[in-house]
């Protein structure tokens, strides 16, 4: 009898610490947070313009959970200045080029600038990027005008942090596509001493943006899996010995 016992124990042990194996992955894919990213841009182009930075939406196929949507997102121009001094005497400054850049959730539950009320189903329109060239300085007889050479600019980067609302995942849920749309307004800033000047502008802007997904799998499908892993080893041990 004691024999016996023994091979049952010897027959059963690798199952069991192979379910023990199975519970513990699954309860650590169960844990484990998953992130996925899509990028989205908008070339530059001459402002002022508008646009769509247009970002897959996070399919649930097999059995995942969205948790968190993230949006991060980056301007950046370039500029050429001119300057023109209409007056009899001379004239010096600085100026440069601002740019101001909007992002629309048409759902109004991304909440892209956190002083905006957060109303779902609302959207709004916003400067969520305000930033400006580097700045030209000139000095001029009367009469006279300059150009700068090409200036630049970089928006500082713009991040919602990781939304976990109800709407928020919903909005961004799906097989399909989610646009925000995107506009700039463009103008310059003139600082001016003596004389008379006005400025003008030519300038370029470009947008992107990222959507970072945070995501889960189901905990029925981790649960699944698990099983047929039970049943497998179960099976096999279930074989009858040959002979």
């Amino acid at each position: 009898m004691k024999r016996k016992l023994n091979k049952i124990q010897k027959m059963l042990l690798p199952g069991v610490l192979g379910v023990s194996g199975l519970v513990g992955w699954a309860a650590k894919s169960q844990a484990s947070m998953l992130t996925e990213s899509f990028n989205a841009s908008i070339p530059s182009a001459l402002t002022d313009w508008t646009g769509n930075l247009t970002f897959p939406q996070f399919n649930p196929a097999g059995n995942l959970t969205l948790t968190g949507v993230e949006v991060v997102i980056n301007g950046a121009m370039t500029t050429t200045l001119t300057v023109t001094n209409t007056a009899g005497n001379s004239s010096s400054g600085k100026v440069q080029t601002e740019i101001q850049i909007s992002i629309t959730d048409p759902a109004g539950t991304a909440a892209f600038d956190p002083g905006d009320p957060f109303v779902p189903g609302l959207g709004y329109n916003t400067p969520q990027l305000d930033y400006k060239s580097t700045k030209f300085t000139y000095s001029l007889g009367a009469g006279n005008s300059t150009t700068s050479g090409l200036l630049t600019g970089n928006a500082t980067t713009y991040d919602t942090g990781v939304l976990s609302t109800a709407p928020v995942l919903a909005e961004f849920t799906g097989s399909g596509n989610i646009n925000l749309p995107a506009g700039t307004f463009t103008q310059t800033d003139l600082s001016n001493t003596g004389g008379n000047s006005n400025s003008s502008q030519v300038t370029d802007a470009g947008l992107t943006g990222t959507v970072t997904y945070t995501y889960i799998p189901e905990p029925g499908t981790v649960s699944l899996f698990s099983l047929g892993g039970v049943a497998a080893l179960l099976h096999r041990r279930r074989r009858p010995e040959q002979a």
